[in-house]
């Protein structure tokens, strides 16, 4: 499966070249704004995000805060911004590497699959005969495989990691979303989707619904 990426830049020439070049190995999502960003990540996951600075709604360096408070997915900015303390801002931010316009395409070829060999190397979480890897997004158990959204991992691991524990919807909440003001269900779809992918992939885990508390993790 093709590592999904998603390239935030606004420049009307260099964003559909760099996406049309990118999508000869990868799956990318170009969003020209930050506000196009946010929405896309709160139904979708990458494995890598490439970020321009400059953008028409705001500094790209406030999405990379905003993204630490709940996901480590790699941030690659890309930038013209070149001064030391430029770049020491971006990766101060959490930024995982700088690269600075212009770049040539080798070059950016080569840090995106460092960044992606690095998360590939990332861990995970198991229980029963299920398993979860928080790098990859995707839920096994057996020989049965399903990829997750990044949201949708982000709850299953933090049930994966507490069975037995009872979340408020304020709790999934709290851990889940860095920017944005969650729909009035979004917790409760994103529950559904997990539900219907456990049975899918033939786990022993079920979701329990306690009625006005919130949800279980039980196997």
């Amino acid at each position: 499966m093709l590592a999904q990426l998603l390239l935030v830049e606004d420049d009307p020439h260099l964003g559909p070249l760099l996406r049309d070049y990118l999508s000869a190995d990868y799956q990318v999502h170009h969003s020209p704004t930050i506000r196009d960003a946010q929405g896309w990540l709160g139904t979708h996951s990458a494995q890598l995000i490439l970020l321009d600075l400059n953008l028409p709604d705001g500094d790209g360096l406030d999405l990379v805060s905003a993204l630490r408070q709940y996901s480590s997915t790699p941030v690659l900015i890309l930038s013209a911004r070149s001064a030391v303390q430029e770049r020491v801002s971006g990766l101060n931010a959490g930024a995982d590497d700088y690269l600075t316009k212009p770049f040539a395409m080798p070059e950016l070829d080569a840090r995106i699959s460092a960044l992606l060999r690095r998360t590939a190397a990332g861990g995970g979480v198991s229980l029963g005969n299920t398993s979860l890897s928080t790098s990859s997004l995707t839920l096994q158990a057996g020989e049965e495989n399903a990829t997750l959204t990044e949201h949708e991992a982000r709850i299953l691991e933090l049930m994966m990691r507490t069975p037995d524990r009872v979340f408020s919807r304020a709790d999934i909440e709290s851990h889940l979303y860095g920017w944005e003001t969650p729909n009035s269900n979004s917790v409760e779809v994103r529950i559904s989707q997990l539900r219907k992918k456990l049975e899918q992939v033939g786990s022993d885990l079920r979701i329990r619904t306690i009625r006005n508390v919130g949800y279980v993790l039980q196997s």
